[in-house]
């Protein structure tokens, strides 16, 4: 499944379902394939889509709640 959409908040939505989901049935694993097309270094300057932007934040905020919580939800994440 894809967690890009063309939709304005609808990536950021999809990751905090997905994110949801994984604790709920924890012991559980997510699996990101091609992450660094997605999490690219971020750009300041306005230089980055919004989109884009945001889709890296609310990852980002998944993945730090993932070590603060006591579920068991294993993130595995490749690369080219």
């Amino acid at each position: 499944s894809s967690i890009v959409s063309k939709w304005r908040g609808d990536s950021e939505k999809l990751i905090r379902v997905l994110f949801e989901l994984a604790r709920y049935h924890a012991p559980s694993t997510v699996f990101l394939d091609e992450i660094d097309s997605i999490m690219g270094q971020r750009q300041s300057g306005g230089q980055e889509h919004d989109g884009s932007r945001r889709m890296k934040t609310e990852l980002l905020i998944q993945m730090d709640g993932l070590i603060a919580s006591t579920e068991q939800v294993f993130l595995l994440c490749a690369s080219n």
